[in-house]
């Protein structure tokens, strides 16, 4: 990864010194010497740097002939851990995060291509002002306390830095997981999104948030408590 390539990457993306440094948890004079090419950075700082850019889509390629920077404009995290992948999504939606949030869209699905009695998982699509995440070949659900504590934990992070930029499906789709990248994003960018103003909006399209509130919110430390205080803290329209 070359100076030249950490400011092409910067341009796709539309991030300024600042951002990265912040994101890769280096000092912006550390970058600024790195993009000049001034001094001998470790290895380290590099890696960070170029985990940042990784995780804002940007890929990075070089051979003896060229050196290339691209951005994908359509992501799809593998299948993966619900912590694990509870993490990352917390990640894009910070608000360091690389990837500018747009518009975020909650959706359900069922748990088996055309299985109309499957359990419902819950899904995103982060819509950043350059590229989209779809994340719905992750496990998240609320089948027991601690998958409804990822899911709240969501919830409680997009509502804490993004309540104006939240929208939902009241309907539950059949298992999209199997179906191609664009198609996916296509057909849900087609769906009538709904202004999601409250958790219960969205959790009553697949369950029964009045049911989770009564099992998880008297519970020290649950995100749905935190969940339930912010939302009823906020301003009605």
């Amino acid at each position: 990864m070359s100076p030249s390539q950490i400011r092409a990457a910067r341009a796709l993306i539309g991030a300024k010194q600042s951002d990265l440094a912040r994101a890769a948890g280096v000092s912006l004079a550390t970058l600024n010497n790195i993009e000049r090419g001034v001094g001998d950075p470790r290895s380290s700082t590099l890696e960070r740097i170029e985990t940042a850019l990784v995780g804002a889509g940007v890929a990075f390629e070089e051979d003896a002939e060229r050196e290339t920077v691209t951005l994908r404009l359509l992501d799809r995290p593998t299948a993966y851990e619900t912590l694990f992948a509870s993490q990352r999504v917390l990640e894009l939606l910070s608000p360091d995060s690389l990837t500018t949030v747009g518009k975020v869209l909650f959706f359900a699905r069922r748990d088996g291509e055309g299985d109309s009695e499957g359990a419902a998982r819950i899904c995103l699509l982060i819509e950043g002002h350059n590229r989209a995440v779809l994340l719905d070949r992750v496990q998240f659900s609320v089948a027991n306390s601690g998958r409804a504590a990822e899911v709240a934990a969501i919830l409680l992070w997009a509502f804490t830095f993004h309540a104006d930029a939240l929208f939902y499906l009241d309907q539950v789709l059949d298992d999209t997981t199997a179906g191609d990248l664009p198609e996916v994003v296509r057909r849900l960018r087609a769906l009538p999104w709904q202004d999601l103003r409250h958790p219960s909006e969205f959790f009553d399209v697949f369950d029964d948030w009045e049911g989770h509130l009564r099992r998880y919110a008297d519970r020290d430390g649950h995100p749905m408590a935190e969940l339930l205080a912010l939302v009823n803290a906020a301003p009605q329209a």
